[in-house]
């Protein structure tokens, strides 16, 4: 047998927060019935010693939330101890009135099923055999109740009221323990839930790292051999001018895919900051954009800054600019295989975070529930996409606290929404211009 959630799952602390609570509720009412009985239906109860027990386990609660104000671990055994010192308090409480035929002896089964949520079998073996223990030694060992005045309905209507209310405290009680603990499984099952997605995101990452790590030494050979035999073809004399042209576009590309490859292999192994300079935000974004125009002239980009717009300096991370990259030709390639060749790039920015809206030419369609998982499974706009783009893109910004989602444009085709906070990448003192931010 085991508890209905492992102690070790959930937290001690909280668990020893809500019992401390729990017994602050209970110090309350057992004080009101205290005073009801005496006053009200004229008991001639032992006022002294339960006053002195219910004043006991006050200090106590004030000893318990002192101990949890304290950086120290709780123990199963310190949480067991605190349900024995209650068990203590109701067992002298009804054994000055008049021990099981008290209508809330019934009370004894909070204790048990607050350990059975939160302690291991063996405390809870032990919380159940001590309530036995009391319950059978309360049959032997009590002080009667005094006969109750007929005027207040005699001893049988009164006894009958009392197991009402008593039932209504241990439903209400039981709602409460049960509901939060159920609580807190529904939230620690969707965090493991979220675990085990990021777990296979960065799983995947990590392989296609890998594979781009490799790729990157192999492939810089072929680019030095286009880079000759493109510089040959430069040399040679009586060229058409258009050819030249076509040699210069190469020449550019090529140094693009050299400048990517070099990032790539001086980032691997970097730590955050290591591989950035610092520079204001409007000319990051301007530098992302012209090199990427570098790579797609085929493709017509508007690019907006939102006023009043925000502009301190950052830190330019090479992964995040690698990540608007990666989202800026998913949109060239949608807009093209729609026979676009636009792409309009709003940027608005509030000092608190970065807000980038890329809306391409595509054929848009975005289903509701895969928009918001953009990044985070395998899909696509493109007809032959795989959604790897979209995948690294959200991983590396998801390391910043940043995301990526995909709407339908109200003007047509797809809006790739990122959305980042920049105060973690803001430069408090001093920044790419030489400007403090």
């Amino acid at each position: 047998m085991t508890p209905i959630c492992s102690y070790s799952e959930l937290s001690l602390g909280k668990g020893l927060s809500v019992l401390a609570a729990l017994r602050s509720v209970a110090i309350a009412g057992q004080l009101a019935f205290l005073a009801f009985a005496s006053w009200g239906l004229m008991l001639p109860l032992p006022t002294v010693p339960m006053l002195v027990v219910i004043s006991t386990l006050a200090v106590w609660n004030i000893a318990v939330y002192w101990r949890l104000k304290q950086p120290w671990e709780v123990t199963a055994a310190e949480a067991f101890l605190n349900l024995a010192v209650d068990i203590a308090g109701l067992s002298l409480l009804f054994y000055w009135s008049g021990g099981a035929t008290n209508p809330f002896v019934s009370l004894f089964l909070i204790p048990i099923a607050f350990a059975a949520v939160i302690l291991p079998y063996r405390y809870v073996a032990g919380v159940s055999l001590l309530c036995v223990v009391c319950y059978s030694l309360l049959m032997v060992f009590y002080i009667p109740l005094p006969a109750i005045d007929p005027q207040f309905g005699g001893d049988f209507n009164v006894h009958v009221l009392g197991m009402w209310v008593n039932f209504l405290i241990s439903a209400v009680l039981m709602a409460v323990v049960v509901g939060g603990v159920a609580g807190s499984l529904r939230e620690r099952e969707r965090q493991l839930s979220k675990s085990r997605e990021e777990a296979l995101i960065n799983e995947r990452i990590v392989a296609m790292g890998a594979l781009s790590a490799g790729i990157s030494h192999e492939i810089n050979t072929p680019l030095s051999t286009m880079t000759l035999v493109v510089d040959e073809l430069m040399d040679r004399p009586g060229q058409d001018p258009e050819v030249y042209q076509d040699l210069d576009l190469l020449i550019t590309q090529i140094a693009v895919c050299k400048d990517r490859l070099r990032e790539l292999l001086d980032a691997t192994g970097s730590s955050r900051s290591e591989n950035a300079q610092g520079m204001r935000l409007s000319r990051f974004i301007g530098q992302i954009v012209e090199r990427w125009r570098t790579v797609r002239p085929e493709i017509r980009v508007q690019v907006s800054l939102e006023e009043p717009f925000h502009d301190p300096a950052i830190l330019a991370e090479q992964t995040i600019g690698q990540s608007i990259t990666n989202l800026l030709n998913n949109a060239a390639d949608a807009s093209v295989a729609n026979l676009g060749d636009t792409v309009r790039v709003n940027v608005v920015s509030d000092g608190q975070w970065l807000l980038i809206r890329i809306d391409d030419q595509g054929k848009g369609g975005v289903p509701s529930d895969l928009g918001a998982q953009a990044g985070r499974v395998a899909f696509s706009t493109k007809e032959s996409g795989l959604g790897i783009g979209l995948i690294l893109s959200n991983a590396s910004l998801g390391r910043f606290g940043g995301e990526v989602l995909l709407l339908d444009n109200p003007g047509g085709g797809t809006r790739t929404q990122i959305r980042l906070p920049i105060t973690g990448l803001v430069i408090e003192s001093g920044g790419g211009d030489g400007k403090s931010s």
